[in-house]
């Protein structure tokens, strides 16, 4: 069984969007850049389009993204719908 350092998930349309849906790190590797090298590979992935959008599900991870160039947007809302089994 390989131990991974960290991971991350993007959705895209395979044209113009792209969505870092989030950006995972092994407690292990935490505060060693894991978590800012795999965002900094996905942008480099996906230079060409024309949006590349992350929604943190906690407030508290928004500026990890803005070191990164990410941006507040100004009416932004997250909305989901859950079922309950």
């Amino acid at each position: 069984m390989a131990i991974s350092s960290g991971l991350a998930r993007v959705i895209d349309d395979g044209e113009m969007l792209a969505y870092m849906h989030w950006v995972l790190v092994n407690p292990k590797y935490q505060g060693m850049h894991v978590g800012s090298g795999l965002a900094e590979r996905v942008k480099e992935r996906y230079a060409g389009y024309m949006f590349l959008e992350v929604m943190p599900e906690e407030s508290k991870n928004a500026p990890f993204y803005q070191r990164h160039g990410f941006t507040l947007m100004e009416d932004g809302r997250a909305m989901q719908t859950v079922t309950r089994s």
